[in-house]
């Protein structure tokens, strides 16, 4: 099981009409791509100053399913209508949840 994670801080002139549409968007991509066994998004709650605004955790049966999820024509295309004019700073990473501490 790959475990995918990812966050996004939008600049500072990106309007709520485009965090809306932004947040739409992310919230529909497992809909529209086969592989993803679980999908958590959102904003961040402003709990600790300096976080991210939004983030994805998903799960993924294996690294091709997470492969064949980044590579999809709906991921991309959240890429690039929504990341790539929104995006102050992005980071990802992804870990294998099967060896991973609990």
């Amino acid at each position: 099981m790959i475990t995918h994670v990812w966050s996004m801080s939008f600049t500072k002139d990106t309007t709520s009409e485009q965090r809306s549409a932004f947040v739409e968007a992310m919230e529909a991509l497992p809909t529209k791509i086969d592989g993803v066994e679980s999908f958590r998004s959102g904003t961040d709650l402003g709990l600790n100053p300096g976080n991210a605004d939004v983030g994805i955790v998903a799960d993924f049966a294996d690294a091709d399913a997470w492969r064949t999820y980044i590579e999809a024509p709906a991921h991309v295309a959240f890429v690039e209508d929504h990341v790539t004019p929104l995006s102050a700073s992005w980071n990802a990473f992804q870990i294998d949840a099967t060896t991973s501490g609990a």
